[in-house]
């Protein structure tokens, strides 16, 4: 039998079917929260652009969504277009509220300019709103050698993205070391956990989180019905 659940219903029955770092405490902002449907396990979760989420064993779209994300193991309505497939991790953090060394910002046009050479695909720009900071390491020379952003995403929970490598210092360690500031940036901010999203395919990526601690939450594919 389905059940409407509230919002603090959602976020107490995603923890206990999913564990305490799942991906709805990331994804569902309260004040854009519309409904949730419960049934055998599995959740259904709307928001007020009509935008979808099913997580769960018979995890499917509802007829209404237009837009609409599921676990990569669940069959789309037919005619759907896949927007992306992607994964999103998690690591719990113990609260620090011990300030890290203070960085130097970076220029905005730096910052873009570098991703624009070797992640032009970022999710996350110099000036976008969600951005909290942009952790970076430089060489020698002091030129950016990698860097990436700390951004907080509408559920209030903190989320690493754009992360990026100088296309000719890859394989260094230099990524590992990077997110473990971030991670620590993030501890020092006061968060409990953070998470990140990496596409599918992007096997070198993954195994940087893992090894920064980062758990798999979910695998993913977006859809949309036009």
């Amino acid at each position: 039998m389905a059940t409407h659940l509230t919002f603090p219903e959602l976020i107490a029955t995603a923890e206990k079917l999913f564990g305490r770092n799942n991906y709805v405490r990331f994804a569902i902002a309260e004040n854009r929260f519309t409904d949730a449907i419960l049934e055998d396990d599995t959740i259904w979760i709307t928001n007020d652009e009509g935008f979808g989420i099913a997580l769960g064993a018979k995890a499917g779209s509802l007829t209404e969504w237009e837009r609409f994300t599921l676990p990569r193991t669940a069959q789309p309505p037919e005619g759907s277009l896949t927007r992306g497939t992607w994964d999103f991790y998690a690591t719990a953090l113990l609260p620090t509220h011990v300030s890290t060394t203070a960085m130097t910002p970076l220029p905005d046009e730096l910052i873009a300019s570098f991703l624009a050479l070797h992640s032009p695909d970022a999710s996350v720009a110099p000036g976008d709103p969600e951005v909290v900071s942009w952790i970076y390491t430089l060489d020698t020379s002091e030129e950016i050698s990698a860097l990436g952003a700390i951004v907080k995403w509408q559920s209030g929970e903190l989320c690493l993205a754009s992360i990026a490598t100088h296309s000719a210092e890859r394989g260094k360690g230099l990524a590992t070391s990077l997110v473990s500031r971030m991670v620590e940036t993030c501890a020092a901010l006061g968060a409990h956990r953070v998470g990140l999203g990496v596409y599918a395919e992007n096997n070198a990526a993954k195994q940087v989180y893992k090894k920064c601690g980062f758990t798999l939450i979910n695998e993913f594919t977006s859809y949309s019905r036009s």
